[in-house]
C-alpha cells in the first residue's frame, strides 16, 4: 500500500518519490508510471519543465480517476508493461533531456513577452572566476610571488639528477 503524497491534476507522486499520470478519458482511465531523469527537482518543477516520461508500466482500466487513486492507495493495482509506451517515453526523454531544454509552450510565451525562466537544474552563473578552491581566510599570510615558492609539488625539473635516474631506470 502506497500513499499519494502530492497531486496536481492528473499527476501524482507517492511517498517513495515515484511519479504517476492518470491517462485516458475520465470514464476509462489507467495509471502510467513516469520516470524522471533529473535529481533534485520539486514535483512542480518536474511537471512545469516536462522532466518526466512514461516508463511503460501501466495499470488496468478504471471507471474514474478517483477510483484509480483509491485502488493505488489500497494496493489493488495490477501492473503490466506496454512496450509501445516505453519506446515513446524513451523518445520523449531523449528530446527533453538536453541541459538547455525548454517546453514549447514556455518558449512561445517568452517570445511573446513573458518573463524568461531559467532551467532549475542549471547552476547559477558565477560572479567571478571559479577555481574550485575554498576562499582564503582574511588572517592568512600574504601569498609570495617568488618563483621558488611557486614550484608545483609534482613538477619534474629537466636536467635534475633524480629525474634523469627515473627516466633511465628499467620499467617494473
Amino acid at each position: 500500500m502506497a500513499r499519494i503524497r502530492q497531486r496536481r491534476g492528473r499527476h501524482f507522486i507517492d511517498e517513495n518519490g515515484r511519479l504517476y499520470w492518470i491517462n485516458g478519458p475520465e470514464c476509462h482511465c489507467y495509471l502510467s508510471e513516469q520516470r524522471q531523469w533529473r535529481a533534485g527537482l520539486s514535483f512542480d518543477d518536474v511537471l512545469d519543465w516536462k522532466q518526466c516520461a512514461p516508463s511503460g508500466v501501466v495499470s488496468q482500466r478504471f471507471r474514474s480517476p478517483r477510483e484509480a487513486c483509491e485502488a493505488f492507495e489500497h494496493g489493488l493495482v495490477h501492473w503490466s508493461t506496454d512496450l509501445y509506451l516505453r519506446r515513446m517515453g524513451d523518445q520523449m526523454q531523449l528530446h527533453r533531456s538536453p541541459f538547455d531544454y525548454k517546453p514549447t509552450a514556455m518558449a512561445r510565451a517568452e517570445a511573446c513577452g513573458a518573463p524568461v525562466r531559467r532551467q532549475p537544474w542549471l547552476l547559477p552563473d558565477a560572479s567571478g572566476p571559479v577555481c574550485g578552491l575554498p576562499p582564503r581566510q582574511a588572517s592568512a599570510p600574504p601569498v609570495s610571488t617568488s618563483r621558488e615558492d611557486v614550484v608545483h609539488a609534482k613538477r619534474r625539473r629537466r636536467g635534475c639528477a633524480s629525474g634523469a635516474a627515473e627516466l633511465n631506470s628499467p620499467a617494473r
